[in-house]
Protein backbone atom coordinates (compact mmCIF):
# COMPACT_ATOMS: atom_id res chain seq x y z
CA UNK A 1 0.00 0.00 0.00
CA UNK A 2 2.79 2.38 0.95
CA UNK A 3 4.62 1.49 -2.26
CA UNK A 4 1.49 2.22 -4.31
CA UNK A 5 1.05 5.60 -2.60
CA UNK A 6 4.70 6.45 -3.24
CA UNK A 7 4.45 5.59 -6.94
CA UNK A 8 1.20 7.55 -7.24
CA UNK A 9 2.81 10.62 -5.61
CA UNK A 10 5.79 10.48 -7.97
CA UNK A 11 3.53 10.23 -11.02
CA UNK A 12 1.39 13.15 -9.79
CA UNK A 13 4.47 15.34 -9.24
CA UNK A 14 5.73 14.51 -12.74
CA UNK A 15 2.40 15.41 -14.27
CA UNK A 16 2.22 18.69 -12.34
CA UNK A 17 5.77 19.52 -13.34
CA UNK A 18 4.96 18.85 -16.97
CA UNK A 19 1.89 21.07 -16.79
CA UNK A 20 3.88 23.89 -15.20
CA UNK A 21 6.61 23.65 -17.81
CA UNK A 22 4.08 23.73 -20.64
CA UNK A 23 2.33 26.71 -19.08
CA UNK A 24 5.51 28.65 -18.39
CA UNK A 25 7.43 27.83 -21.54
CA UNK A 26 7.65 30.71 -24.01
CA UNK A 27 8.96 30.46 -27.55
CA UNK A 28 11.17 33.11 -29.10
CA UNK A 29 8.43 33.89 -31.61
CA UNK A 30 6.16 34.86 -28.72
CA UNK A 31 8.61 37.34 -27.21
CA UNK A 32 9.47 40.95 -28.03
CA UNK A 33 13.11 41.28 -26.92
CA UNK A 34 13.92 44.95 -26.45
CA UNK A 35 17.43 45.97 -27.47
CA UNK A 36 17.36 49.78 -27.12
CA UNK A 37 15.08 52.32 -25.44
CA UNK A 38 14.89 56.08 -26.02
CA UNK A 39 13.33 58.65 -23.66
CA UNK A 40 12.12 62.10 -24.74
CA UNK A 41 10.73 64.80 -22.47
CA UNK A 42 7.04 65.73 -22.72
CA UNK A 43 6.32 67.47 -19.40
CA UNK A 44 6.93 67.03 -15.68
CA UNK A 45 4.63 64.02 -15.52
CA UNK A 46 4.92 62.32 -18.90
CA UNK A 47 7.69 60.88 -21.04
CA UNK A 48 7.78 59.57 -24.59
CA UNK A 49 9.28 56.10 -24.56
CA UNK A 50 10.45 54.43 -27.77
CA UNK A 51 11.64 50.83 -27.87
CA UNK A 52 13.58 49.01 -30.57
CA UNK A 53 12.80 45.31 -31.01
CA UNK A 54 14.91 43.29 -33.46
CA UNK A 55 13.19 40.30 -35.06
CA UNK A 56 14.74 36.97 -36.09
CA UNK A 57 15.35 36.62 -39.81
CA UNK A 58 12.17 35.63 -41.57
CA UNK A 59 9.87 36.49 -38.67
CA UNK A 60 9.02 39.89 -40.14
CA UNK A 61 9.62 41.90 -43.27
CA UNK A 62 11.27 44.52 -41.04
CA UNK A 63 14.56 43.63 -39.38
CA UNK A 64 13.70 45.90 -36.46
CA UNK A 65 10.38 47.23 -35.26
CA UNK A 66 9.85 50.39 -33.18
CA UNK A 67 7.05 51.31 -30.83
CA UNK A 68 6.49 54.70 -29.18
CA UNK A 69 4.13 55.52 -26.32
CA UNK A 70 3.47 58.52 -24.07
CA UNK A 71 3.37 57.39 -20.46
CA UNK A 72 3.72 58.54 -16.88
CA UNK A 73 5.06 55.20 -15.61
CA UNK A 74 7.69 53.09 -17.36
CA UNK A 75 5.97 49.79 -16.59
CA UNK A 76 2.68 51.20 -17.84
CA UNK A 77 4.46 52.08 -21.06
CA UNK A 78 5.63 48.51 -21.51
CA UNK A 79 2.08 47.26 -21.07
CA UNK A 80 0.97 49.60 -23.87
CA UNK A 81 3.84 48.45 -26.09
CA UNK A 82 3.00 44.79 -25.44
CA UNK A 83 -0.55 45.41 -26.66
CA UNK A 84 0.81 47.01 -29.82
CA UNK A 85 3.39 44.33 -30.47
CA UNK A 86 0.96 41.52 -29.56
CA UNK A 87 3.87 39.85 -27.77
CA UNK A 88 5.37 39.69 -24.32
CA UNK A 89 7.97 42.47 -23.94
CA UNK A 90 11.12 41.29 -22.14
CA UNK A 91 14.30 43.19 -21.26
CA UNK A 92 16.85 40.36 -21.13
CA UNK A 93 18.59 41.68 -24.27
CA UNK A 94 18.53 45.39 -23.36
CA UNK A 95 21.87 46.98 -24.32
CA UNK A 96 21.37 50.74 -24.80
CA UNK A 97 19.44 53.56 -23.11
CA UNK A 98 19.21 56.95 -24.84
CA UNK A 99 17.94 60.18 -23.26
CA UNK A 100 17.21 63.45 -25.02
CA UNK A 101 19.13 66.48 -23.75
CA UNK A 102 15.90 68.12 -22.60
CA UNK A 103 14.99 65.01 -20.59
CA UNK A 104 18.49 64.92 -19.03
CA UNK A 105 18.41 68.62 -18.12
CA UNK A 106 15.10 68.08 -16.30
CA UNK A 107 16.91 65.67 -13.96
CA UNK A 108 14.83 62.55 -14.63
CA UNK A 109 17.63 60.26 -15.85
CA UNK A 110 18.55 58.82 -12.44
CA UNK A 111 15.02 57.60 -11.64
CA UNK A 112 14.72 55.87 -15.01
CA UNK A 113 18.08 54.13 -14.60
CA UNK A 114 17.16 53.02 -11.08
CA UNK A 115 14.01 51.41 -12.48
CA UNK A 116 16.02 49.24 -14.88
CA UNK A 117 18.83 48.65 -12.39
CA UNK A 118 16.37 47.04 -9.96
CA UNK A 119 15.20 44.63 -12.67
CA UNK A 120 17.20 41.38 -12.26
CA UNK A 121 16.71 40.55 -15.94
CA UNK A 122 18.60 43.69 -17.06
CA UNK A 123 22.40 43.55 -17.06
CA UNK A 124 24.54 46.24 -15.44
CA UNK A 125 26.52 46.88 -18.63
CA UNK A 126 23.70 48.64 -20.47
CA UNK A 127 25.33 51.63 -22.25
CA UNK A 128 24.02 55.18 -21.78
CA UNK A 129 23.93 58.12 -24.17
CA UNK A 130 22.55 61.69 -24.11
CA UNK A 131 21.13 62.89 -27.43
CA UNK A 132 21.05 66.34 -28.95
CA UNK A 133 17.46 66.80 -30.07
CA UNK A 134 15.18 63.78 -30.29
CA UNK A 135 16.34 60.43 -28.89
CA UNK A 136 13.48 58.74 -30.75
CA UNK A 137 14.80 60.07 -34.07
CA UNK A 138 18.19 58.42 -33.58
CA UNK A 139 16.63 55.10 -32.61
CA UNK A 140 14.39 55.10 -35.69
CA UNK A 141 17.09 56.29 -38.10
CA UNK A 142 18.32 54.02 -40.86
CA UNK A 143 22.05 53.70 -41.49
CA UNK A 144 22.49 51.84 -44.81
CA UNK A 145 26.10 50.80 -44.19
CA UNK A 146 25.34 49.37 -40.74
CA UNK A 147 23.86 45.92 -40.05
CA UNK A 148 21.35 47.40 -37.59
CA UNK A 149 20.88 50.62 -35.64
CA UNK A 150 20.85 48.75 -32.31
CA UNK A 151 24.19 47.07 -32.95
CA UNK A 152 25.66 50.31 -34.32
CA UNK A 153 24.68 52.32 -31.23
CA UNK A 154 25.95 49.70 -28.81
CA UNK A 155 29.31 49.43 -30.55
CA UNK A 156 29.57 53.23 -30.83
CA UNK A 157 29.14 53.52 -27.06
CA UNK A 158 31.57 50.69 -26.26
CA UNK A 159 35.27 51.38 -25.45
CA UNK A 160 37.72 51.70 -28.35
CA UNK A 161 41.21 53.16 -28.47
CA UNK A 162 40.39 55.95 -30.94
CA UNK A 163 37.49 57.11 -28.73
CA UNK A 164 39.22 56.75 -25.35
CA UNK A 165 38.17 60.33 -24.55
CA UNK A 166 34.70 59.02 -23.81
CA UNK A 167 33.78 57.70 -20.35
CA UNK A 168 31.54 55.00 -21.94
CA UNK A 169 29.11 55.14 -19.04
CA UNK A 170 27.05 52.08 -18.12
CA UNK A 171 24.05 51.98 -15.78
CA UNK A 172 26.33 50.69 -13.04
CA UNK A 173 28.89 53.48 -13.62
CA UNK A 174 26.21 56.17 -13.55
CA UNK A 175 24.57 55.01 -10.34
CA UNK A 176 27.96 54.59 -8.66
CA UNK A 177 28.94 58.20 -9.34
CA UNK A 178 25.45 59.49 -8.54
CA UNK A 179 25.47 57.83 -5.10
CA UNK A 180 29.12 58.68 -4.34
CA UNK A 181 29.67 62.15 -2.79
CA UNK A 182 33.15 62.34 -4.35
CA UNK A 183 32.37 61.96 -8.05
CA UNK A 184 30.17 63.57 -10.70
CA UNK A 185 28.66 61.65 -13.62
CA UNK A 186 29.66 62.01 -17.25
CA UNK A 187 27.83 60.49 -20.24
CA UNK A 188 28.61 60.52 -24.00
CA UNK A 189 26.68 63.23 -25.85
CA UNK A 190 25.45 62.12 -29.29
CA UNK A 191 24.42 64.05 -32.37
CA UNK A 192 22.65 62.65 -35.42
CA UNK A 193 24.37 63.47 -38.69
CA UNK A 194 23.32 62.62 -42.24
CA UNK A 195 24.43 58.98 -42.34
CA UNK A 196 25.85 58.42 -38.86
CA UNK A 197 25.76 59.23 -35.18
CA UNK A 198 28.70 61.14 -33.71
CA UNK A 199 29.94 61.37 -30.14
CA UNK A 200 29.94 65.17 -30.25
CA UNK A 201 31.04 65.84 -26.67
CA UNK A 202 30.59 64.67 -23.08
CA UNK A 203 27.62 65.63 -20.87
CA UNK A 204 28.33 66.70 -17.28
CA UNK A 205 25.87 65.89 -14.50
CA UNK A 206 25.29 67.38 -11.07
CA UNK A 207 22.82 65.65 -8.71
CA UNK A 208 21.29 63.69 -11.58
CA UNK A 209 20.76 66.73 -13.82
CA UNK A 210 22.73 67.51 -16.97
CA UNK A 211 24.27 70.97 -16.66
CA UNK A 212 26.76 71.36 -19.52
CA UNK A 213 29.05 69.60 -22.01
CA UNK A 214 32.80 69.49 -22.55
CA UNK A 215 34.75 68.74 -25.76
CA UNK A 216 36.46 65.48 -26.66
CA UNK A 217 39.95 66.80 -25.94
CA UNK A 218 38.91 68.06 -22.51
CA UNK A 219 37.43 64.66 -21.73
CA UNK A 220 40.76 63.07 -22.72
CA UNK A 221 42.50 65.26 -20.14
CA UNK A 222 39.97 64.17 -17.51
CA UNK A 223 40.61 60.54 -18.36
CA UNK A 224 44.36 61.11 -18.09
CA UNK A 225 44.05 62.81 -14.69
CA UNK A 226 41.81 59.96 -13.49
CA UNK A 227 44.64 57.52 -14.22
CA UNK A 228 43.75 56.13 -17.66
CA UNK A 229 47.08 54.96 -19.11
CA UNK A 230 46.29 54.84 -22.85
CA UNK A 231 44.58 57.82 -24.44
CA UNK A 232 43.02 58.52 -27.81
CA UNK A 233 44.92 60.53 -30.46
CA UNK A 234 45.39 64.21 -29.62
CA UNK A 235 45.51 67.22 -31.91
CA UNK A 236 47.14 70.39 -30.58
CA UNK A 237 47.47 73.87 -32.05
CA UNK A 238 49.95 76.20 -30.42
CA UNK A 239 52.51 78.97 -30.70
CA UNK A 240 52.63 82.39 -32.25
CA UNK A 241 54.26 83.98 -35.27
CA UNK A 242 57.04 81.78 -36.70
CA UNK A 243 56.51 79.05 -34.08
CA UNK A 244 52.82 78.62 -34.89
CA UNK A 245 51.91 75.04 -35.77
CA UNK A 246 49.72 72.00 -35.30
CA UNK A 247 50.56 68.45 -34.29
CA UNK A 248 48.68 65.15 -34.32
CA UNK A 249 49.92 62.71 -31.69
CA UNK A 250 49.01 59.04 -31.37
CA UNK A 251 49.85 56.08 -29.13
CA UNK A 252 49.67 58.35 -26.12
CA UNK A 253 50.59 56.98 -22.70
CA UNK A 254 49.89 58.99 -19.58
CA UNK A 255 50.86 58.95 -15.94
CA UNK A 256 49.21 61.27 -13.46
CA UNK A 257 50.03 62.15 -9.87
CA UNK A 258 47.65 64.20 -7.73
CA UNK A 259 48.53 65.44 -4.26
CA UNK A 260 46.86 67.90 -1.87
CA UNK A 261 47.90 70.04 1.07
CA UNK A 262 45.19 68.25 3.17
CA UNK A 263 43.90 71.65 4.29
CA UNK A 264 40.14 71.92 3.73
CA UNK A 265 40.02 75.58 4.76
CA UNK A 266 42.60 76.61 2.15
CA UNK A 267 42.72 73.66 -0.28
CA UNK A 268 45.56 73.39 -2.77
CA UNK A 269 46.15 70.57 -5.26
CA UNK A 270 49.19 69.70 -7.33
CA UNK A 271 48.55 67.86 -10.60
CA UNK A 272 51.53 66.38 -12.40
CA UNK A 273 50.87 64.82 -15.80
CA UNK A 274 53.50 62.98 -17.84
CA UNK A 275 52.58 62.19 -21.45
CA UNK A 276 54.40 60.20 -24.12
CA UNK A 277 53.30 59.84 -27.71
CA UNK A 278 54.29 59.34 -31.32
CA UNK A 279 54.14 62.37 -33.60
CA UNK A 280 52.15 61.13 -36.58
CA UNK A 281 51.81 64.48 -38.31
CA UNK A 282 53.24 67.97 -37.89
CA UNK A 283 52.43 71.20 -39.69
CA UNK A 284 54.65 74.14 -38.88
CA UNK A 285 57.96 75.88 -39.52
CA UNK A 286 60.20 73.97 -37.13
CA UNK A 287 62.93 71.75 -38.60
CA UNK A 288 62.48 68.60 -36.55
CA UNK A 289 65.66 67.11 -38.00
CA UNK A 290 67.44 69.40 -35.57
CA UNK A 291 67.47 68.22 -31.96
CA UNK A 292 67.08 71.78 -30.65
CA UNK A 293 63.86 72.27 -32.65
CA UNK A 294 62.66 68.83 -31.65
CA UNK A 295 63.06 69.64 -27.95
CA UNK A 296 61.47 73.06 -28.46
CA UNK A 297 58.42 71.36 -29.95
CA UNK A 298 58.12 69.11 -26.89
CA UNK A 299 58.14 72.19 -24.67
CA UNK A 300 55.54 73.92 -26.84
CA UNK A 301 53.22 70.92 -26.61
CA UNK A 302 53.75 70.68 -22.83
CA UNK A 303 53.00 74.37 -22.42
CA UNK A 304 49.82 74.19 -24.52
CA UNK A 305 48.49 71.08 -22.76
CA UNK A 306 49.13 72.75 -19.40
CA UNK A 307 47.20 75.82 -20.55
CA UNK A 308 44.26 73.75 -21.80
CA UNK A 309 44.09 71.71 -18.58
CA UNK A 310 44.10 74.90 -16.49
CA UNK A 311 41.24 76.26 -18.61
CA UNK A 312 39.33 72.99 -18.14
CA UNK A 313 39.81 73.05 -14.37
CA UNK A 314 38.59 76.67 -14.28
CA UNK A 315 35.48 75.68 -16.25
CA UNK A 316 34.74 72.72 -13.95
CA UNK A 317 35.26 74.94 -10.91
CA UNK A 318 32.82 77.49 -12.27
CA UNK A 319 30.25 74.73 -12.85
CA UNK A 320 31.03 73.32 -9.38
CA UNK A 321 31.49 69.78 -10.66
CA UNK A 322 34.44 67.43 -10.28
CA UNK A 323 34.42 64.42 -12.65
CA UNK A 324 38.10 63.83 -11.83
CA UNK A 325 37.51 63.14 -8.13
CA UNK A 326 39.91 65.78 -6.78
CA UNK A 327 38.16 65.91 -3.41
CA UNK A 328 39.23 62.31 -2.75
CA UNK A 329 42.67 63.74 -1.93
CA UNK A 330 41.04 65.50 1.02
CA UNK A 331 38.47 62.89 1.99
CA UNK A 332 41.14 60.27 2.75
CA UNK A 333 42.55 62.53 5.47
CA UNK A 334 39.18 63.65 6.84
CA UNK A 335 37.85 62.28 10.12
CA UNK A 336 34.13 61.66 10.05
CA UNK A 337 31.53 61.22 7.34
CA UNK A 338 32.21 62.84 3.98
CA UNK A 339 29.27 64.63 2.36
CA UNK A 340 28.49 66.24 -0.98
CA UNK A 341 28.58 69.62 0.77
CA UNK A 342 32.23 69.04 1.68
CA UNK A 343 33.00 68.12 -1.93
CA UNK A 344 31.36 71.37 -3.10
CA UNK A 345 33.41 73.31 -0.56
CA UNK A 346 36.64 71.85 -1.94
CA UNK A 347 35.64 72.48 -5.57
CA UNK A 348 34.72 76.12 -4.93
CA UNK A 349 37.92 77.04 -3.10
CA UNK A 350 40.68 74.78 -4.38
CA UNK A 351 43.75 76.28 -6.07
CA UNK A 352 45.54 74.18 -8.69
CA UNK A 353 49.19 73.87 -9.59
CA UNK A 354 49.43 72.06 -12.95
CA UNK A 355 52.67 70.64 -14.32
CA UNK A 356 52.85 68.85 -17.70
CA UNK A 357 55.80 67.09 -19.27
CA UNK A 358 55.43 65.78 -22.81
CA UNK A 359 57.89 63.48 -24.60
CA UNK A 360 57.81 62.64 -28.31
CA UNK A 361 58.84 59.07 -28.99
CA UNK A 362 59.35 59.45 -32.73
CA UNK A 363 58.29 61.53 -35.74
CA UNK A 364 56.00 60.68 -38.61
CA UNK A 365 54.80 62.77 -41.53
CA UNK A 366 56.21 66.28 -41.43
CA UNK A 367 54.92 69.30 -43.35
Amino acid sequence: MKRLLFITSIVALMLLSGCMERGQHAYVEDLAMVSSIAFDYIDEKSVKMTVSIPHPTGASQEVTQHYSVDTELIQEGFVQISSKADKMVILNQLRTLLFSEEFAREGQVTEVIKHFYRNPKVGNNVQLGIVKGSAEEILKSDFPDKPSTDTYLYELLSPKLHTAFSPFTTMHDFLYTETNPIFYSTVPYLELEKDSVKIESIALFDSGKMIDTIAEKESSYIQALKGVVKLSPLEISFGEQDAKGKVHIELIKSKAKITSNKNMESPKVSLQLNLQGALSEYKGKRDLQKMREYKALEKEVSKQVKKEIEQLLAQLQKLEVDPIGISEEFRMYHKGKWTEELTKKIIQNVKYDVQVEFKLLNTGILK
